[in-house]
């Protein structure tokens, strides 16, 4: 065989029964030898049970929440369908499991699926966040430095390694008790919204209120400070948007000494 030809084989023997492929080619016996005490299809056996145990580790590895919630045989057979839905297509593992938010969401038989759809995707975002660009975030003096008659037409730019998720569940909370060990939440449904971003090659999550959530939303669109502020007025309603003007500066300070931002553009 040629050496492309022998990879696919390879290939095909490996990664095919996880992947729902028929493995095409001679019989194993044909291409690997038996040794005293292994037949040619035990020999490879090896390798695909490997295979299936290392894109099981990496999303164990991502999605530790997410197994403790669902529990360790849910978790086991989650990943087996979804391998075989969204087989792994890049050099790197770290795209594995991006899309099992998604997965969860149609997949028949998910146990508590509101609550671990939401955990998943506060588990994705932290992986994505963690792997997104490394950018300066905005200093002190480049806020300073914006007239006040700007403001409202300026606008801000979130650094790569951001994301904001609006859940249905306590899914931020859920994240933090079942990766520190602590009690759960209620998890019944409740909406909550997060933002969740890296600093120092660290990730962190901070929970939003419904306002706070739309003004970033707008920001995040490239929306004006007028328009995004127009947003979070919209989001808290005729009872609470009195109270918003006292709020926005501790929220603009808090974000950012966070580093959530990167430039202005005025």
């Amino acid at each position: 065989m040629k050496l492309s030809a022998l990879e696919r084989w390879f290939d095909g023997r490996v990664a095919g029964p996880w992947e729902g492929k028929r493995a095409r080619g001679p019989a194993t016996a044909r291409v690997i030898r038996r040794t005293a005490t292994l037949t040619a299809d035990e020999r490879v056996a090896i390798y695909t049970r490997m295979y299936f145990a290392r894109l099981f580790e990496v999303l164990q590895a991502d999605y530790p929440a997410l197994e403790k919630i669902v529990g360790e045989d849910a978790f086991e057979k989650i990943a087996r369908a979804y391998v075989a839905k969204f087989p792994s297509r890049s050099y790197s593992l770290n795209p594995l499991g991006r899309r099992l938010p998604e997965f969860l969401a149609r997949a028949p038989r998910v146990p508590k699926r509101v609550i671990a759809v939401d955990i998943a995707r506060v588990e994705r975002a932290m992986s994505e966040v963690f792997d997104a660009e490394e950018a300066a975030p905005l200093s002190p003096d480049a806020v300073a430095a914006v007239p006040a008659s700007a403001w409202a037409s300026a606008r801000l730019v979130p650094i790569p390694a951001f994301g904001l998720l609006a859940l249905r569940t306590r899914a931020n909370a859920a994240v933090s008790a079942a990766r520190q060990e602590t009690p759960l939440p209620d998890l019944r449904t409740h909406a909550t919204w997060v933002a969740v971003f890296r600093r120092d090659d660290t990730v962190y999550r901070l929970d939003l209120t419904e306002p706070q959530f739309a003004l970033l939303s707008a920001l995040c669109r490239g929306k004006t400070v007028r328009v995004a502020l127009a947003a979070a007025v919209k989001a808290a309603g005729r009872r609470d948007a009195a109270a918003l003007p006292g709020q926005l500066f501790g929220w603009f300070r808090t974000w950012t000494e966070e580093g959530l931002f990167r430039a202005i553009e005025i």
